[in-house]
C-alpha cells in the first residue's frame, strides 16, 4: 500500500514532469545518449527508454491509485519493465541521496509537502512533459523539478463491525466514539500528517496552528484509542482496523471496491470529515541520479497524458489536469460532490511544508510517548 515506516531524515527528492523537457543526468547512466532528454523527439526518447528496458520506482505500489494499471499499459506500449519498493515520502527523499553513488531508483511519488524538500536537497532533475501547460501553476515546480499528478481528500475508512454500526462523519464523531483509530505513520508519511492538519482545522486550528490536532490525538492516546500499526489493505481485510483516519479518499474507496469485488465479509464504509477535510496531492519526483533516466522520463510522460490521468481516476484519485474528461462509469464509483463541499484545498507549498514539519515534530514529542 505505500508510505510505510518512519524516517524523519528528510533528504532529497524532487519531481519529474513528463516527456519532452528534462535534462539527462550523465552521472546516472553509463551509456546515456549524448543528447539531453529535453532536446529529444518522442521517437528518440522511446528508443533510448527501450534500450534501458526497465525503470524502478519508490512509493508507487500497485494498489495505490491504480498504479498497476499504468505499469501494465507502459509495458504493453513500450515493452519496458517496472519494479517498485514501497516506502514513506520521507524515505523516498532519503534513498535518492543515500544511493547517489550507486543508484537503483529512478523516480517516486511524494506528498506535496515533501516536494519543496526534494528541490532543496538537490537530488532531482528537471523534466517537463508535453502536457505541462495544462497542469495548474500551483501544482508544479516552475523549473520542472516536481509535478503533482493527482489529488485526494482526507477520509475515514470504517469497519462498522468494530464501531457498533457507526460511520463517523466528523472528527467530533470520532472523539465521542469508543473504538480505536489508525492514523498511520505521522512522522514520515505525508497523508497522516495532512490528516492531523485536517483534525486541527476541525478543532479551531489552522496551517499555522496544528496544536489542536496534536491535542486531539494526545487525548485518544491517553484513552488507549490509537492503533499505531500500518494502514495497509491486509490489516483492513483481516478486521484489525476499526477506523483508518490517516489516508486519502482514493485509497479508502479502492479498499472498498476491492472488498466488494472479492466478496470479502467486511462491512466497509467511506466518509469525508465534514468539519475539516483537507485536499492535497502527490508529486512525481525524478531522481537526479536515476540509473534509467530515459525510461523514467517516458513513464512520467505517460502518467501525465490523458490516458495516464484516467488511470488515476480509475484508482479513485482526482487527476490534476482538469481538461481530462472522466467517464460516467468511473464517476459513479466516486463519492458524490456534496461530500466535498466543506473540504479545504491547500495549494501553498510553503505553508503546507511548514505545517507538516510541525506536525511530525510535535507528534514525536507529544504523542509517541503516550503510545503503548
Amino acid at each position: 500500500m505505500r508510505k510505510k515506516s518512519v524516517l524523519a531524515l528528510v533528504l532529497v527528492a524532487g519531481i519529474l514532469v513528463g516527456g519532452c523537457g528534462a535534462s539527462g543526468n550523465k552521472e546516472s547512466a553509463e551509456n546515456e545518449p549524448s543528447k539531453p532528454i529535453a532536446e529529444m523527439t518522442m521517437d528518440e526518447l522511446v528508443a533510448a527508454a527501450q534500450e534501458e528496458g526497465v525503470f524502478e520506482t519508490v512509493a508507487m505500489a500497485d494498489d495505490w491509485c491504480n498504479w498497476k494499471g499504468s505499469w501494465d499499459k507502459i509495458y504493453e506500449k513500450y515493452g519496458i519493465e517496472h519494479y517498485d519498493t514501497d516506502m514513506s515520502s520521507a524515505e523516498v527523499l532519503a534513498i535518492f541521496e543515500a544511493e547517489k553513488d550507486d543508484p537503483t531508483k529512478d523516480f517516486g511519488d511524494v506528498g506535496h509537502s515533501f516536494s519543496k524538500l526534494a528541490v532543496e536537497q538537490d537530488v532531482v532533475q528537471s523534466f517537463k512533459p508535453s502536457t505541462w501547460d495544462s497542469i495548474p501553476d500551483w501544482a508544479k515546480d516552475p523549473d520542472g523539478k516536481w509535478i503533482m499528478s493527482y489529488t485526494g481528500t482526507i477520509a475515514f475508512g470504517v469497519n462498522t463491525d468494530l464501531t457498533g454500526g457507526e460511520v463517523p462523519e466528523t472528527w467530533q464523531d470520532i472523539a465521542e466514539g469508543d473504538y480505536k483509530v489508525t492514523p498511520g505513520n505521522v512522522i514520515g508519511g505525508a497523508a497522516p500528517q495532512i490528516a492531523v492538519i485536517s483534525c486541527a482545522i476541525a478543532n479551531g486550528g489552522s496551517l499555522d496552528n496544528v496544536q489542536p490536532g496534536i491535542d486531539f490525538f494526545k487525548k485518544l492516546a491517553e484513552d488507549g484509542r490509537i492503533d499505531p500499526g500500518d494502514t495497509n489493505y491486509a490489516r483492513v481485510v483481516s478486521g484489525e482496523i476499526a477506523v483508518n483516519c490517516g489516508q486519502y479518499d482514493f485509497l479508502m474507496l479502492g479498499n472498498k471496491n476491492t472488498i466488494e469485488e472479492e466478496g470479502i465479509d467486511i462491512p466497509f464504509e467511506v466518509s469525508i470529515p465534514q468539519d475539516g477535510a483537507v485536499t492535497s496531492g502527490y508529486c512525481l519526483v525524478l531522481n537526479k541520479y536515476a540509473p534509467h533516466p530515459h525510461a523514467a522520463a517516458l513513464a512520467i510522460e505517460y502518467l501525465l497524458s490523458d490516458e495516464g490521468q484516467l488511470d488515476r481516476a480509475e484508482g479513485f484519485a482526482r487527476p490534476i489536469r482538469d481538461d481530462v474528461e472522466i467517464p460516467e462509469e468511473i464517476q459513479a464509483k466516486m463519492l458524490p460532490d456534496s461530500e466535498y463541499e466543506n473540504a479545504i484545498a491547500v495549494t501553498d507549498i510553503d505553508e503546507l511544508t511548514s505545517a507538516c514539519e510541525e506536525v511530525a515534530r510535535l507528534w514525536e514529542e507529544q504523542v509517541v510517548p503516550l503510545l503503548n
